[in-house]
């Protein structure tokens, strides 16, 4: 773990860039050279540009995180901006027709399933995961993404992500919480533990972008910073909101392995707070959403008293260095585009970079976490 000095943040700094990038996220442009990103032609989604991706006006993942990011700063400020701005998105959306049923356009249900407007949208879609949503070997969440068309689908045949904890798994045990569906609870924890059977490296700590059954591997070996994100994110909420129904050697359980991988990412963190895209690769840039879920998520177990308070410091000192990154506008830069797993771990460090609305939120969330410690 790094060694750094007492960080004191400012809460009215906080505050400020808190809403600068809550009022971005509303009004996110697309990138400002997408006419270079366009010729990239067949190496397009290879180097993470993925048209549907950018702003707020498509229904998939990137938007998913971008609503979860404004719930999360509605009750920090109870201002109502969440509903406000959530419910025509919702409206609209419906209106231009919903995309093919997959793992990452469940996730903006993950924060919309709490409007009473979306509860039998939110049903049909739970009853999908758990009966026509294709499945692995034992039984996986298999990782189907969207395909060329927002029609389509691309099945990822046999494979599961590290992504898929936040897109579907944290949605599947919310709805058997709320509905008080032990079978759906229960379709959570499996997922969840057979994700981390198949993911966690056990000799860093840190865990695998994906994991492919037929072939029996985990693709690249890469310690990718944002799917390392999503899960040190996603981990603290799901036990959390679980806890009641988790019996104590299986809380036990994943709560250290939450402990294991927060030791492994502080033992990685670089010198200026964030962490590399590659986390074990100092050679691949630092990478700002991953680094805010990371810091998020440190600071919500360390507040849940999931892990020790000595894990605080570090987080803040990540805060700060995201904070750096917002830039007067409110934009928050430095985040990486939407990422497939790679054939080689050098894929990875050449992802694009532009503003993006899971950047906005995952800064939303790790700010918001930020105003418990000052």
């Amino acid at each position: 773990m790094m060694n750094v000095k007492v960080t004191q943040l400012d809460r009215a700094v906080i505050v400020s860039k808190l809403n600068k990038v809550s009022d971005k996220l509303l009004n996110l442009d697309r990138p400002d050279n997408e006419a270079e990103l366009q010729t990239l032609g067949e190496d397009a989604g290879r180097r993470g540009y993925f048209a549907r991706d950018f702003g707020m006006e498509e229904w998939d993942w990137p938007q998913g995180v971008g609503l979860y990011g404004l719930q999360k700063l509605d009750r920090h400020f109870a201002d109502g901006r969440y509903p406000a701005y959530a419910k025509p998105w919702m409206t609209r959306q419906i209106g231009k027709g919903l995309p093919s049923r997959n793992i990452n356009t469940t996730a903006p249900l993950l924060s919309l399933m709490e409007l009473d407007e979306v509860e039998e949208l939110s049903l049909e879609w739970v009853e999908w995961l758990m009966n026509r949503l294709p499945r692995t070997v034992e039984q996986g969440y298999q990782h189907v993404t969207t395909g060329a068309d927002k029609s389509e689908v691309t099945l990822n045949e046999n494979e599961i992500w590290i992504d898929t904890l936040f897109m579907a798994i944290l949605f599947t045990a919310k709805m058997g919480v709320k509905y008080d569906k032990p079978e759906w609870r229960q379709t959570s924890l499996h997922q969840l533990l057979l994700h981390i059977k198949y993911l966690y490296d056990k000799k860093t700590g840190l865990f695998y972008h994906g994991w492919h059954f037929t072939g029996r591997h985990n693709f690249s070996e890469a310690f990718w910073c944002r799917g390392n994100g999503w899960f040190s994110l996603g981990l603290p909420e799901y036990l959390e909101l679980m806890r009641p129904y988790l019996e104590d050697g299986v809380f036990t359980y994943l709560q250290q392995v939450l402990q294991a991988q927060a030791e492994a990412l502080l033992d990685c963190q670089s010198a200026d707070g964030l962490w590399h895209t590659l986390l074990d690769d100092p050679d691949s840039y630092t990478e700002t959403s991953g680094s805010a879920a990371i810091a998020a998520g440190i600071l919500h177990g360390v507040r849940r008293g999931l892990l020790p308070e000595e894990h605080t410091q570090p987080a803040l000192k990540a805060i700060e260095a995201v904070l750096d990154r917002i830039d007067a506008e409110g934009t928050v830069l430095g985040v990486s585009g939407g990422t497939p797993i790679g054939k080689t771990r050098d894929d990875y460090k050449g992802i694009i970079i532009a503003p993006m609305a899971y950047g906005q939120a995952m800064t939303l969330v790790a700010l918001g976490e930020a105003l418990h410690y000052c």
